[in-house]
């Protein structure tokens, strides 16, 4: 029930968000279509993902991590210190970065999936959250009290 009002409450900006996402995604498709007609001269999205997939994964874990921290934040009663988490954040990014850097290294799809999702679980445990306070929970319990009675 938390998360249908969530949602309900705001709709505009996730229609936003996901309009902003849908246009750039598409702008990228596109893109990489028009570059592979063109030939080999220029290099395409996914040429440059398929070659340097063991030298990005720090960037893959980032941004899984940042999705998690933007889109599935939690809501905590006490605060934890914002520093901590984000210097295990950064540690575990320049542990991949180093390794990233191995001549040798061959990553395969399934474990840059699996680095992906524990970047977003990171992300999502251990930076900084915000606090659940109880007037908050007064005026979602409020406004789910007026909507069951419409």
């Amino acid at each position: 029930m938390k998360l249908r009002f969530f949602l309900l409450r705001h709709l505009k900006a996730i229609n936003t968000i996901r309009l902003i996402l849908a246009i750039l995604f598409g702008v990228m498709v596109v893109l990489d279509i028009i570059l592979v007609i063109l030939g080999d001269e220029f290099p395409t999205f996914s040429e440059v993902v398929e070659h340097n997939r063991s030298e990005l994964i720090w960037l893959n874990f980032l941004l899984s991590g940042l999705i998690a921290k933007v889109f599935f934040n939690r809501k905590v009663t006490v605060k934890k210190k914002e520093i901590s988490g984000f210097f295990g954040f950064l540690a575990m990014l320049i542990l991949l970065f180093a390794i990233g850097q191995i001549e040798d290294l061959q990553i395969e799809p399934w474990l840059q999936v699996l680095i992906m999702f524990c970047g977003g679980y990171l992300g999502h445990r251990v930076w900084p959250q915000y606090v659940f306070e109880p007037e908050d929970v007064q005026k979602v319990l409020e406004k789910q009290k007026d909507e069951s009675t419409r």
